[in-house]
């Protein structure tokens, strides 16, 4: 069974796993460097320094039109947008709403209403909760101590243990109103707030920010709440916050996250700590670093909704997911929408988890992080750790869903057997009115086509003398020079001065094997000079990928910035990219040139230089020999975009989703497409036809289906070119969702058990119906007659023997006379948690609906499930 409230077990915490893959793990003395820690009064660009010419887009910028309620607070729990406190120089503050990190006193209240009710399965989680030892006043407080590390851990369970406490206890005062519950919270939160001086080790930020919503979420209900809270109070988790927790969120320096999941999780901790502490300074960097650091926020996915770690395994996608979901959440309750960010990628990634989750047939594409570049997905699909993710998907549901009106049908699949427990309850919604802004739109650095203007300089003593042509849509350059790994810098390069923020694209064709090292890519240098601080992505004639940061400042150090990467390729042919914004400069790689996997990030430290030198770069690795690689589709910030248009390869792959009345679709888009074109057929292979012809983006929805029936779809991209080959094929079914009808009623079974029988009835596979015997009956009576036309059994987290094997469904209409409507022989579940649906074979209207078991799967003592759902089509 869950464990409600409990600390999250081994295995599904971002701290498992955090250790980065095998090849890739800093060794003793590669510990990233703390030297870039920011100072007071970093910028608005979130520590980002502006460069020339850029403005920051912090993502707060006020809404107008929402009126402050008492306390500062907007009707509906949310903080207004606009309204707050002038400040200085014209500027109006922010107002935050508290509580809000991420559940507002509205969300509170409807959660409490439906405990008070009986609702399910709200109120069995409810119990769960309440049976949890951290949420009982006998609680024994495990510290506090003055020190707590992770990587080496030191009173680290003492430490969250008492989180979940804090949480658990702020809960357990705001359904039943005992103060009791808001002073025992109070006193382990305030004892750990004078005593803790320090959060330290190397993956202290994989701690705070698994726990973030629940210290954090627990402080805010007492503040936002409970009448015994008081500002001195508040001032003092403040600065236990600030001085203590928010260091150790990102220990490495200023935009020296670690990778993906370790660099979301700080994010999460960052951002909740700095709405408790009503810092809009500090929020304004985490919401901009969120949406635009490509190697742990939003922008570290791809079109179809993948992840820096979805190719990692299947925990960590899920870790880095939530905590960029409740980061959002969070956002959202301050006013700040960044859910609708690149094109809804929160929906996407939730889509693309909970698919591969329920193993549906599903395309991945090479992606990858700062720990490692994946090829291939060879990870556990089909994971069902931390409930299957039934936080964040429900989170993801309720915004998309609910608040915004989209279709999220594998989400739902999900949601309809994943456990609702002592945590996950708090997340689960039925309906969601609330309103935010859209952040502003971001300044990303573009680069447009370059045909012309690119001067050449032999660095290092390269000789002889290299050139760079260009022709018919290819730029050839030539040149010699030693080596540029590590911290030789022998090469030719061909450079453009760039101003401010900026990026440089190319496709490396092909590689003159001048030696196995012989290298051609892309180089940005903060100078001409030899030695320079400088950043590179090659490609080598050893088909492989490097990357080279020198005198940058880049988590992991050595190990990191400098590194051989695999591509999904057989020939020295890929996509390279670096970009610059500010004082950060990525690298990129990418198969098609639109998915790009961040793999590499560096800091200019010390004087930030307004020009910056980007161009393409060659070595041929054997100084002398000149060696000559063919780059196409050359592009860069400021360029001329005289280069021919070509036809855009096809899009790389399509998502279908089995929507209601409509299939969702998402597709990787293509390099040069301007529209899209998507094709629809009733077979596999076609003939297809065209339902839309001028699509812009990387998504369409298909709303003239009928329900029921399958369709074939594919994706081809065109630009005045031309128009490109077809994407590979993918079909869905549409289907209005049936209704379980299992509600309002009574259960029983054949041991006369009614509490005992209810828990198969109420929604939350988290319980379950524990019955002595290997022979008997459960039964439910709706009240009235229903045609149940399917009916569902999820298996218990118990032993696999306990399962049901052999049954069959009866129905009655007085509880005497019984009708067979199906039979199941040899039935066997794959995993803990797992639905199965069946046909009802003779449906009929009948009040009374009973499963008669006759064997389970070999346990000599026990039979149970979870749930037993009994569901009918309603309009």
């Amino acid at each position: 069974m869950a464990n409600t409230g409990a600390t999250p077990s081994a295995g599904g915490t971002g701290s498992t796993g955090d250790a980065t893959s095998a090849g890739s793990t800093p060794s003793a003395g590669d510990t990233p460097s703390t030297g870039g820690t920011p100072s007071a009064g970093i910028t608005p660009s979130a520590g980002i320094t502006p460069s020339a010419g850029t403005t920051p887009s912090a993502g707060s910028t006020p809404s107008a039109g929402t009126t402050p309620g008492s306390g500062g607070t907007s009707s509906n729990g949310r903080a207004p947008a606009a309204g707050g406190t002038a400040g200085t120089g014209g500027t109006v503050a922010r107002v935050f709403s508290h509580p809000g990190t991420p559940l507002t006193r509205s969300d509170l209240d409807t959660l409490k209403s439906y405990v008070s009710q009986g609702r399910e399965p709200w109120k069995s989680a409810y119990d769960q909760l309440t049976n949890d030892g951290k949420a009982k006043l006998t609680y024994a407080m495990a510290g506090p101590y003055a020190t707590v590390s992770r990587a080496p851990d030191l009173n680290l369970w003492a430490w969250r243990n008492d989180m979940v406490a804090i949480w658990n206890l702020s809960r357990m005062w705001y359904f039943t109103g005992n103060e009791e519950y808001a002073k025992k919270a109070r006193a382990i939160l305030m004892a750990w707030a004078t005593t803790q001086l320090a959060f330290s080790g190397r993956e202290s930020m994989l701690d705070l920010g698994d726990y973030a919503y629940m210290f954090v979420g627990g402080a805010d209900i007492l503040r936002g709440t409970w009448p015994g809270w008081t500002e001195a109070d508040t001032a003092t988790v403040k600065k236990y916050f600030k001085n203590v927790l928010m260091p150790a969120s990102n220990p490495y320096g200023d935009q020296q996250f670690g990778a993906a999941n370790k660099g979301a999780l700080a994010l999460v901790s960052l951002g909740l700590m700095a709405i408790f502490n009503d810092d809009e300074e500090a929020l304004n960097k985490v919401v901009y670093q969120a949406r635009t650091l490509a190697h742990i926020g939003l922008r570290n996915s791809n079109d179809i909704g993948m992840l820096g770690d979805s190719l990692r395994d299947q925990g960590h996608f899920h870790g880095q997911l939530r905590s960029l979901t409740m980061l959002a959440e969070a956002l959202w309750k301050q006013g700040i929408d960044i859910y609708s960010d690149l094109d809804d990628r929160l929906l996407a990634s939730g889509e693309y988890f909970a698919r591969v989750n329920e193993l549906v047939p599903t395309n991945a594409l090479p992606f990858g992080t700062t720990d490692a570049y994946y090829t291939a997905d060879v990870t556990n699909r089909g994971w069902d750790g931390w409930g299957g993710g039934n936080i964040v998907l429900n989170q993801i549901h309720a915004a998309y869903v609910l608040r915004k009106g989209m279709q999220a049908p594998f989400i739902a699949q999900r949601r309809l057997w994943m456990p609702v427990d002592g945590n996950s309850f708090m997340f689960l919604k039925e309906a969601d009115a609330s309103v935010a802004a859209p952040a502003p739109q971001l300044s990303i650095p573009s680069a447009i086509p370059l045909t012309s203007g690119l001067s050449d300089i032999d660095i290092g003593g390269a000789t002889p003398a290299g050139t760079a042509k260009y022709a018919a849509g290819n730029w050839t350059v030539t040149g010699a020079g030693a080596e540029i790994w590590g911290t030789n810098d022998s090469c030719h390069f061909a450079y453009k001065a760039l101003v401010g923020d900026g990026a440089i694209i190319a496709k490396v064709e092909t590689v003159q094997n001048t030696g196995l090292s012989a290298k051609a890519g892309v180089m940005m240098r903060t100078s001409l000079d030899q030695g320079a601080p400088r950043a590179w992505m090659a490609i080598t004639n050893r088909i492989q990928a490097e990357q080279n940061m020198q005198k940058l400042t880049a988590y992991g150090g050595s190990n990191y910035a400098n590194k051989t990467l695999p591509i999904a390729n057989t020939a020295a042919s890929y996509w390279v990219k670096l970009e610059r914004i500010g004082n950060v400069i990525t690298g990129y790689l990418s198969p098609d040139g639109t998915n790009w996997a961040a793999t590499d990030v560096g800091r200019i430290d010390g004087p930030l230089p307004d020009t910056i030198y980007a161009g393409l770069v060659v070595a041929s690795t054997v100084n002398g020999t000149p060696g000559s690689s063919v780059f196409s589709n050359v592009q860069i910030t400021g360029g001329d975009g005289n280069a021919p248009s070509v036809i855009p390869a096809a899009p790389a792959t399509l998502l279908a989703e089995p929507g209601d009345g409509a299939v969702p679709l998402r597709w990787q888009r293509s390099s040069g497409a301007t529209r899209y074109m998507v094709k629809r057929a009733t077979s596999s292979g076609g003939p297809y036809t065209a339902i839309a012809t001028d699509v812009k983006g990387g998504s369409y929805t298909d709303r003239s289906v009928a329900n029921g029936v399958t369709y074939y779809y594919t994706v081809s991209a065109a630009n005045s070119a031309g128009v490109s080959a077809n994407s590979p094929e993918d079909a869905a079914t549409p289907a209005h969702p049936m209704v379980n009808v299992a509600a309002g009623g009574s259960a029983n079974d054949s041991a006369n058990n009614a509490d005992n029988a209810r828990h198969a009835f109420d929604h939350n596979s988290a319980t379950q119906w524990f019955y002595k015997g290997v022979q008997g009956w459960l039964q439910y009576d709706l009240g009235h007659a229903e045609t149940v036309q399917r009916y569902t059994v999820i298996s218990s987290n118990d032993l696999v023997p306990r399962d049901p094997k052999d049954w069959q469904l009866l129905g009655s209409n007085d509880g005497v006379t019984w009708q067979t409507l199906d039979a199941q022989s040899n039935q066997t579940f794959t995993r803990r948690f797992a639905p199965k649906n069946y046909a009802v074979s003779r449906p009929g209207a009948y009040r009374y609906y009973r499963l008669n078991i006759t064997a389970n799967n070999g346990d000599a003592t026990f039979t149970d499930l979870a749930e037993l759902g009994l569901f009918v089509s309603k309009p």
